[in-house]
C-alpha cells in the first residue's frame, strides 16, 4: 500500500489548484501518468477537448457565463476534489481494523452541489461525500463560498483606490461575475491593513 506525497500549487492560466507530487494507490484508487507540471495526461486531454469544442461552437470566449476559464476552473476543481476523496479513502483503508478500513466500510456516498466564487467567475462543483462523513476537502473548506484568489483580486483592486461599487462593476464587466458591495466590504474588512495610494483607507462607498 502506498499513499500520496506532498502537494503543491500549480497554475493553469489564472486558475490555481493543488496537485499531488505522487500518485494515490489503495482503496481501489488507480494511478495515472502525469505531465511535467503534475497534471494527469487524461485531464489535459479533457481540457484540450473542451477548448476545441468551444472554438467549434460559439467561439472561444474566456470570461463570463459560458466562458472557457470558468469551465476550466470547474473541471480542475472537480478533479482536485475527486483526488482528495481518493486520498482520504486510501488513508482510511490503511488503518488496519480502523473505521476507515475495508471492514469498516467507508466509501463514497454521493455528492452535494456547491457554488463558489472564483477569480474567473462563479463555478458550481459537486463535492464528494463519504459514508462516515469524515471527508473534509482542503481545497474547498466546508463553509467556503469563495476562493483565496478572488480575495486577492478584490484586495488588489481596493488597494488601487477602487470603491466597492467600482469593484462590483469591474468584476461584472471583466469576469461576468455577479457580486455585491456587501461581499466586497466583507473581503476588504478582513484585511484592515490595506492602504490605497496616498495612505487613505479603502473606499467602500
Amino acid at each position: 500500500m502506498s499513499t500520496t506525497t506532498d502537494h503543491r500549487i500549480e497554475t493553469l492560466g489564472s486558475v490555481s489548484l493543488a496537485v499531488a507530487d505522487g500518485s494515490v494507490q489503495g482503496a481501489d484508487v488507480k494511478s495515472m501518468p502525469v505531465s511535467p507540471n503534475g497534471l494527469s495526461s487524461e485531464l489535459l486531454e479533457e481540457l484540450a477537448a473542451l477548448a476545441a469544442e468551444k472554438v467549434r461552437g460559439e467561439g472561444l470566449r474566456l470570461m463570463g457565463e459560458g466562458g472557457l476559464l470558468p469551465e476550466l476552473a470547474q473541471h480542475l476543481m472537480q478533479a482536485a476534489l475527486e483526488a482528495e476523496m481518493d486520498e482520504h479513502l486510501a488513508a482510511g483503508a490503511g488503518r488496519v481494523g480502523g473505521r476507515g478500513s475495508r471492514s469498516g466500510g467507508n466509501m463514497r456516498n454521493g455528492y452535494r452541489a456547491k457554488k463558489v466564487m472564483t477569480e474567473v467567475g462563479a463555478v458550481t462543483v459537486q463535492v464528494p461525500r463519504d459514508r462516515l462523513g469524515t471527508f473534509r476537502p482542503r481545497m474547498l473548506p466546508v463553509y467556503a463560498r469563495r476562493t483565496g484568489a478572488l480575495d486577492d483580486l478584490v484586495i488588489s483592486l481596493s488597494a488601487k483606490g477602487l470603491t466597492s461599487g467600482e469593484i462590483v462593476s469591474h468584476l461584472a464587466q471583466t469576469y461576468g461575475m455577479t457580486t455585491t458591495k456587501e461581499t466586497i466590504s466583507t473581503i476588504t474588512d478582513s484585511h484592515s491593513d490595506i492602504r490605497v495610494p496616498g495612505g487613505r483607507d479603502p473606499i467602500t462607498d
